[in-house]
């Protein structure tokens, strides 16, 4: 993947770009940060710090409903605060019960009949969630087959599912909403001890991490996703003001469920880095007291801070996943505040400067830059 990056980047043009902004002047470098996201966290991490916890599993569960007019509800644990556990789930039924996502209820129980679930933390949620709701979609399909085969007489695998439908082999079919009325209305139709009502529900566990197997400690993460960052930075030696020409981000996150939440992912989790590595800071006065209580205070990167970002796809599935999807949701923090701050090193290396500690502020940039040209 870093090759496909450098080659998206056309890694020597942007070399001598860099050196085109130094002959010109202008402080300029080039960042570049490689990283691993650890995907489908598993029993939080309190195991790790508490010898004597021996939790081993973080579950997350989906419960499925298909009512008797033939609409699909799904019923999740975890609150989304932006990922979109909604379209999340509704894709990945609507891909196992091949229909369209928008038809799909999503809905949350109240606290009282909460299900069994944890939290998004450790870009877990597509893992998780969606293994969860993929099961549960399987299970429900699986009632469906076999009704049908009871209906018609046949073995299961005579038949085929398509698009909600049954078909057999000799051209028989059953539609989506005969399966419903059979299973909601016609109890007599149904194969001997199979009740009625069409509704699954599916606790998933970590993969892999179902045992104690080393000093009784658990698998945290069954699976890692990949990342590589690459940009020009310039500013003038003066003001001290970086300006992003271009940023690159190789990302790997195995199989994408929807490619709009994990660019939108991407984009917004680059923009916090970003604010990270030269804007954003909680500052005290000696007394401490917090100095950046609002957002006239405290700084954070807006559009005109944040440049295009190129997404270079890759994808390496997970053995482990349901649909070897993998953690994506901070691909873009992970590695932005390295990447720029080591730009901003690469352009004030030749004084012999290097910044430690975050954020860089312009301010910071320009004395750097003076304290060493005076």
């Amino acid at each position: 993947m870093i090759d496909k990056v450098l080659a998206a980047a056309d890694y020597p043009a942007m070399l001598a770009e860099r050196d085109r902004l130094r002959d010109a002047g202008m402080m300029a470098g080039i960042g570049i940060a490689a990283c691993l996201e650890p995907s489908g966290g598993n029993s939080s991490f309190e195991p790790l710090l508490n010898e004597s916890n021996q939790t081993s599993t973080w579950m997350e569960s989906c419960q499925v409903n298909i009512d008797a007019l033939g609409k699909v509800t799904a019923r999740i644990h975890t609150t989304s605060s932006g990922q979109g556990h909604e379209t999340l789930v509704s894709t990945v039924l609507g891909e196992v019960m091949q229909i369209d996502p928008e038809l799909i209820r999503i809905t949350r129980p109240n606290s009282l009949e909460s299900l069994p679930g944890n939290s998004p933390v450790g870009s877990r949620m597509a893992i998780m969630l969606g293994g969860a709701a993929a099961r549960a979609g399987e299970k429900l399909k699986a009632k469906i087959m076999a009704i049908a085969a009871h209906r018609l007489g046949v073995a299961i695998d005579q038949l085929r599912y398509e698009g909600g439908d049954v078909l057999a082999h000799d051209g028989r079919c059953l539609g989506w909403d005969e399966m419903v009325e059979l299973a909601h209305r016609q109890y007599h139709n149904l194969p001997d001890g199979m009740d009625p009502g069409l509704a699954s529900f599916d606790i998933m566990q970590v993969p892999t991490g179902d045992a104690l197997p080393v000093n009784d400690k658990v698998q945290m993460y069954p699976c890692y996703s990949f990342e590589f960052h690459l940009l020009l930075v310039s500013f003038d030696p003066i003001i001290g003001r970086p300006d992003i020409h271009s940023y690159f981000i190789g990302h790997d996150c195995g199989t994408v469920i929807n490619p709009a939440i994990v660019s939108g992912m991407t984009y917004g989790g680059i923009a916090h880095g970003i604010g990270a590595a030269l804007f954003e800071e909680f500052a005290y006065d000696a007394n401490g007291q917090l100095l950046t209580q609002s957002f006239l205070d405290y700084l954070m990167p807006s559009s005109h801070e944040v440049p295009a970002i190129q997404i270079v796809k890759h994808c390496t599935p997970s053995p482990h996943t349901v649909f070897g999807q993998k953690g994506s949701g901070e691909s873009g923090y992970l590695g932005a505040p390295a990447a720029v701050s080591g730009a901003i090193n690469d352009a004030v290396s030749g004084l012999g400067i290097h910044f430690e500690k975050l954020p860089i502020r312009m301010s910071a940039i320009s004395d750097a830059i003076a304290a060493k040209t005076s």
